[in-house]
């Protein structure tokens, strides 16, 4: 486990209160616990790293993206301490869930786009469009998951269809996101895992 630790980039830590996720870099490992270092988190997000408390953490390596939970052992300032985990997930491309999406979409370069947002995975989204753009380009975009995580990337739209909504004749769309980093990928991952559990706890409820 420490050398899947050693090898992995692009780590995201992600706290009980999922608002507060946030990057993290490794500074330590035994065979017991890893140290972290929170670089980017605020002081109000630092709060939700509590002692005791469980954390979820993804990072990538050249088999695809890895996943872990564990307990936070120690904490000071914007370092902390965490139990070394005893496995792991690895998590192919071809595992991505796609889940409802409920955050935002917007082009970067165009207007007015988006009608609807339907449902994402980390390896693409579906939604209702203005316009049925064009199967050959790629297009910017901008995907709000939280009030504090927002994904920059391009997506290729690789089906088109004309649907009737709302009255009008409009496109359903399914793309795939092109020129995407690890760590925005990890990003979608977390938010798809998280609304399948969410999900999960509301039927168990109901």
């Amino acid at each position: 486990m420490q050398n899947v630790i050693k090898n992995g980039k692009d780590f995201r830590i992600i706290p009980e209160k999922f608002e507060s996720s946030t990057i993290c870099n490794i500074v330590s490992s035994t065979e017991e616990t890893v140290g972290l270092n929170l670089p980017i988190a605020s002081v109000e997000e630092l709060k939700d790293y509590i002692k005791g408390n469980e954390v979820e953490i993804f990072g990538s390596n050249n088999d695809g993206l890895i996943y872990f939970t564990t307990e936070i052992t120690d904490k000071e300032g914007a370092n902390i301490t965490v139990k070394m985990p005893e496995s792991y997930k690895n998590i192919q491309r071809r595992e991505y869930s796609r889940v409802d999406f409920h955050g935002t979409l917007s082009f970067v370069d165009m207007n007015d786009v988006v009608i609807q947002t339907e449902d994402i995975s980390a390896g693409g989204l579906k939604f209702i469009s203005n316009v049925p753009l064009e199967e050959h380009l790629e297009y910017n975009i901008n995907i709000g998951l939280s009030n504090n995580l927002t994904v920059k990337c391009a997506m290729q739209p690789i089906r088109i269809q004309q649907v009737e909504y709302d009255g009008k004749n409009v496109w359903s769309i399914s793309g795939k996101f092109k020129n995407i980093e690890s760590i925005d990928r990890i990003a979608l991952v977390q938010y798809s895992f998280r609304s399948m559990t969410e999900a999960e706890n509301m039927e168990n409820k109901g």
